[in-house]
C-alpha cells in the first residue's frame, strides 16, 4: 500500500494534493549548502524528499549544537520565526544531497485544508521538543544516545560521531566511550 501523500489527511483527494503541491517549488542542495541561515526570515514549509539536513546553533566561541536531523519525509518549518517574527536563530544545512519541497507559507496559508496541516506539524513538533527536554533533562548521556538509537535506527550510521554528539548534547569522546561500554555489555 502506497503511503499518503499528506499523512496529516490521508483521504485527500488527487485533485486537492496537487494543488497544494502546486504552492511548491522543487529546490536541490549540496551537502554544506544551507536552506537558511541564522539571522533569516525563513517564510516556508520545507518537506525532504530525500537527503538529510540538520538545525545548527553555532556560538561566537566555535562550539556547535544540534537542535534536529530532518530525513525524508519529514516536513518542518521555524516556528519561533512564525510566532515572534524575530528572525531564525539556527540555520538549516544539508548534510546530504537533498531534494526538497519548498512551500511559501504566504501561499499557503490562503489554502483551506492549511489549519488541519498547521495544527499536524505543531502536534509533531510538541510531541518531539517533549520527549527531547524531557530526556535531556533527565536521562544520562548513555540513555539519550540509546534513546536516540531506539528512535532514530537509521541516522547512527549516516552521520558522523561529532553530530551525533552534538545533537546529544554530549562531547564526541563521551560518545565515543559510551558506545565502548555498550559494545562490551
Amino acid at each position: 500500500m502506497e503511503r499518503p501523500l499528506f499523512s496529516w489527511d490521508p483521504h485527500i483527494d488527487e485533485q486537492e494534493a496537487n494543488g497544494l503541491l502546486s504552492f511548491a517549488r522543487l529546490q536541490h542542495l549540496a551537502p554544506r549548502e544551507c536552506l537558511w541561515r541564522a539571522g533569516e526570515r525563513p517564510d516556508l514549509l520545507v518537506r525532504v524528499e530525500q537527503g538529510l539536513l540538520r538545525a545548527r546553533v553555532a556560538l561566537d566561541d566555535g562550539r556547535e549544537y544540534i537542535k534536529e536531523f530532518y530525513w525524508e519525509g519529514d516536513e518542518f518549518l521555524d516556528f519561533h520565526h512564525q510566532l515572534s517574527g524575530q528572525p531564525a536563530r539556527y540555520s538549516v544545512e544539508a548534510l546530504e544531497p537533498c531534494r526538497l519541497r519548498v512551500f511559501p507559507l504566504a501561499s499557503l496559508r490562503q489554502h483551506r485544508l492549511w489549519p488541519a496541516w498547521y495544527q499536524h506539524l505543531i502536534a509533531v513538533q510538541l510531541r518531539i521538543k517533549e520527549e527531547k527536554e524531557l530526556l535531556l533533562l533527565t536521562g544520562t548521556p548513555e540513555a539519550r544516545y540509546q534513546h536516540f538509537l531506539t528512535h532514530f535506527p537509521a541516522l547512527d550510521a549516516r552521520l558522523p560521531d561529532h553530530q551525533v554528539a552534538a545533537y546529544l548534547g554530549i562531547t564526541p569522546i563521551s560518545l565515543s566511550r559510551i558506545r565502548k561500554r555498550l559494545r562490551s555489555r
